[in-house]
């Protein structure tokens, strides 16, 4: 069940999916709890994925839990969560987080193909692949970093919409009683994605620019 480099990166087997299914359904509730007492999590505008057969999904992220925020949009479904590949090598942690529906992102080139063959399993399986394109947490950060380009390519390869989440924290929510969430900055203004990068893969598009919305389409927010 471990993941090692090289082995395939999702595992669509019977007994895994099975051993998924039970894991995420009884953690989920658990950690939405742990997230509840942190940060407290409404969604606006969950209709929007209605109709949607699959979709690449993104987001800023500015806490640890936000898999967990992410997830619960789309429940009783549950969809994929790319991560980095030496979090998915490590012991015990790479398992679970497999179980939860984690997805590694190997790197170079031949690992890029790797992803890409192994989205069009996931696909079959799950309707959304969800990503974090800033590669990395900034907590509580509300001046979202650059995207990378990596799910825009996704998306125009398999030609599926990319769906934006925005994480954001309202100014002057805060509850005293959340004592490790920290200071609430307000909404957060996402990034211009500009990029020209030449066809890597056969079929490929290439994608030039694409625009997050920050004003209209509040998808997910903690308070």
């Amino acid at each position: 069940m471990p993941y090692k480099r090289g082995r395939p990166l999702i595992d669509t087997s019977l007994s895994f999916r099975i051993a998924s299914a039970m894991t995420f359904y009884v953690i989920w509730p658990i950690a939405q709890a742990v997230n509840s007492m942190m940060h407290s999590t409404a969604y606006e505008n969950r209709k929007k994925f209605a109709g949607i057969s699959r979709a690449v999904l993104v987001s800023n992220h500015t806490t640890f839990l936000d898999p967990v925020k992410v997830s619960g949009i789309v429940l009783p479904n549950r969809m994929w969560h790319t991560l980095l590949e030496p979090t998915a090598e490590a012991p015990v942690i790479g398992t679970l987080t497999r179980l939860l529906g984690g997805m590694p992102l190997p790197r170079g080139k031949e690992g890029l193909k790797r992803f890409y063959e192994s989205c069009e399993e996931a696909f079959r399986y799950r309707r959304f692949i969800h990503f974090y394109p800033e590669g990395e947490c900034y907590r509580y950060n509300q001046n979202v970093v650059e995207f990378k380009t990596g799910a825009f390519l996704l998306s125009a390869y398999f030609d599926v919409p990319v769906i934006p989440l925005l994480l954001s924290f309202p100014k002057g929510t805060s509850n005293p009683f959340l004592f490790w969430a920290g200071p609430f900055p307000g909404k957060p203004l996402l990034p211009l994605i500009r990029f020209i990068r030449p066809n890597i893969l056969p079929g490929m598009k290439t994608v030039k620019s694409v625009w997050i919305p920050s004003a209209s389409s509040l998808w997910l927010y903690s308070r």
